[in-house]
């Protein structure tokens, strides 16, 4: 069975969505110090929206592979 290239392009952007969330989260969590508890907030949310993307957009694998 072959998967359609709009398939393949919604499966990696969403893989990359959630990487970059993840690297958000993450830069968000070496940001902590006490005066910008409202910037490490504002990353973690939006690294977490990006995240919650992009596993949507891949979470089924176009080859059709578990």
């Amino acid at each position: 069975m072959e998967a359609s290239w709009t398939g393949w392009t919604f499966y990696f952007v969403g893989r990359a969505l959630q990487l970059f969330g993840l690297l958000l989260v993450t830069g968000a969590v070496f940001m902590s110090s006490g005066s910008r508890l409202r910037a490490m907030l504002a990353l973690t949310g939006a690294g977490v929206a990006l995240f919650l993307v992009g596993w949507l957009l891949a979470r089924n694998d176009p080859a059709g592979r578990k």
